[in-house]
């Protein structure tokens, strides 16, 4: 299956050489769960603190479909 993935900030660097929010594609199993993804692309799972797909926040055990875009975030602070 194939989904399409956007990284932000500290996370880009896990991605094909894209900037941050630059979709690229990502072939999993069927069965693939978000935390799949997470470790196909050797994201550390704390790193990844927010996920969407489709523009909803998910959890990590949340499965994947075809087409899902999806949106990983690290913690962000500032002030």
């Amino acid at each position: 299956m194939q989904v399409t993935v956007k990284l932000f900030a500290t996370l880009t660097h896990y991605g094909p050489g894209v900037r941050a929010g630059e979709p690229f594609k990502v072939d999993l199993p069927e069965n693939a769960r978000v935390i799949d993804l997470i470790n196909t692309l050797h994201i550390p799972s704390e790193e990844a603190h927010v996920v969407f797909i489709n523009n909803m926040i998910v959890r990590h055990e949340t499965p994947l479909k075809v087409g899902s875009d999806i949106g990983i975030f690290p913690q962000v602070a500032g002030g």
